[in-house]
């Protein structure tokens, strides 16, 4: 490429440029004035309904008030008779809860009477039934007694246990060891 292709070029990318940007300047310029517009016709709108308002607001303000003081008069009415069913309800609520708790209460009371009643009644039966097997085990116990006590009284005395641990044993002589075995 030649100087003066390359400068042509350049000189067209410059204008380009300018027209662009004048573009994008004239675009700017009319979006603001456009919404300068807007802004205008919205107030001009404004005053001439704010005006109006003006004009007839004293009456449009009574008109509020009675119609209020109507609704007012509804939204208390229905307050009261909806707090009224209400409170009905929960008394009758109470009142069936309070009978179930009564009659469940009862109930219960009865069944903790009948089980104490036969508890008490099968201890009764079992403490019988123990004291009499104590006395028959203690009428076997005496049985066994017996005998080991007379036992006791007919055998010799003997050393005492303590005593005869703490005497030295001597080597018995082996004839010794055997003749008592022999005369038991």
């Amino acid at each position: 490429m030649t100087k003066a292709n390359v400068s042509k070029k350049v000189d067209t990318a410059k204008k380009d440029i300018e027209k662009a940007l004048t573009n994008a300047k004239d675009y700017s310029r009319n979006l603001y004035l456009a919404g300068l517009g807007v802004y205008n016709t919205t107030e001009q709108q404004r005053s001439k309904a704010y005006k109006e308002v003006v004009k007839t607001g004293t009456t449009i303000f009574k008109d509020l008030v009675k119609a209020g003081e109507g609704l007012e008069k509804k939204g208390k009415k229905l307050v009261n008779e909806q707090t009224k069913a209400v409170n009905e309800q929960i008394s009758a609520v109470k009142s069936t809860v309070n009978k179930r708790f009564n009659t469940a209460k009862s109930t219960v009371t009865k069944k903790v009477n009948k089980l104490e009643a036969t508890a008490k009644k099968t201890i009764k039966t079992e403490a019988k039934a123990v004291e009499k097997a104590a006395v028959k085990v203690q009428a076997k116990v005496a049985a066994v007694k017996a005998p080991v006590k007379a036992a006791v009284k007919k055998a010799p005395a003997k050393a005492p246990v303590k005593a005869a641990a703490k005497a030295p044993v001597k080597a018995a002589p082996k004839a010794a060891v055997v003749a008592p075995a022999a005369q038991a």
